[in-house]
């Protein structure tokens, strides 16, 4: 450790190594002899300690730090388009024999939504999520991911549900008025919203953004079947 020397008649400063400590010597500059201080002697400053509370590394835990930002995935993104094109495949080899939104058809679109719940959750994530924060990587993120998909999908459920309390399969294969749809609607945004908010630490923008990332493409593989974007919605209908 270099020991940091002032020369008391030029006063020059200039450093020396540690075991030059505590003995004499010429200042290279003014040729003065000057005794070396000893390494007890030095005057260390350290950093003040943060006030309140610290982390395990030492960090205050009321001081704001921005977080490294995460890489963009090649290996997730890929992953979350190729889901969705397996989809849309399976959706245009299974049209013909899902002809309404019968109890079938409701089956097969709840175990798609299932599948496609996490990849697109994970890709929209890392394009939504707040930059101040860490972001979830990896495994956690995975998890995080089915865990929001699954909300995802009870939101699917309980818009079904609803419709099922106020109409009758007759009159949502026929369509339903705009007001009939709207809180069911509601209440499904609602729990996305939810879903997101708690598994992902989003943003009420960005996690209501995230579940339209969803809505949308189950509602597009729905139109791929030749069904409805969603139950009771029917254009021209009275």
């Amino acid at each position: 450790m270099a020991i940091q020397v002032t020369c008391p008649g030029c006063l020059k400063r200039f450093s020396v190594g540690d075991q030059h400590a505590g003995k004499q010597g010429p200042c290279p500059n003014c040729k003065k002899t000057i005794t070396i201080p000893k390494l007890e002697d030095q005057v260390i400053v350290h950093e003040a300690p943060p006030e309140g509370p610290v982390d395990s590394q030492g960090r205050s835990v009321l001081k704001t730090y921005r977080k490294k930002d995460a890489k963009f995935s090649p290996i997730m993104a890929g992953v979350a388009v190729g889901v969705v094109v397996l989809a849309v495949v399976a959706a245009v080899l299974m049209k013909s024999a899902v002809q309404a939104d019968s109890l079938a058809s409701i089956a097969i679109m709840a175990v798609a939504a299932a599948v496609l719940a996490p990849p697109i959750v994970a890709g929209g994530y890392m394009f939504l999520r707040d930059d101040e924060l860490e972001p979830y990587r990896g495994t956690m993120l995975w998890v995080r991911a089915i865990a929001c998909g699954l909300g995802f999908v009870v939101a699917w459920l309980l818009y079904g549900f609803i419709l099922s309390r106020f109409t009758t399969p007759e009159d949502i294969v026929a369509g339903l008025e705009w007001w009939q749809l709207l809180i069911p609607l509601v209440v499904m945004f609602m729990v996305g919203l939810l879903a997101s908010y708690t598994s992902l630490d989003l943003e009420p923008i960005s996690a209501i953004m995230l579940f339209a990332l969803f809505f949308i493409s189950t509602g597009l593989l729905r139109v791929v079947m030749d069904l409805p974007f969603v139950p009771g919605l029917v254009f021209g209908s009275n």
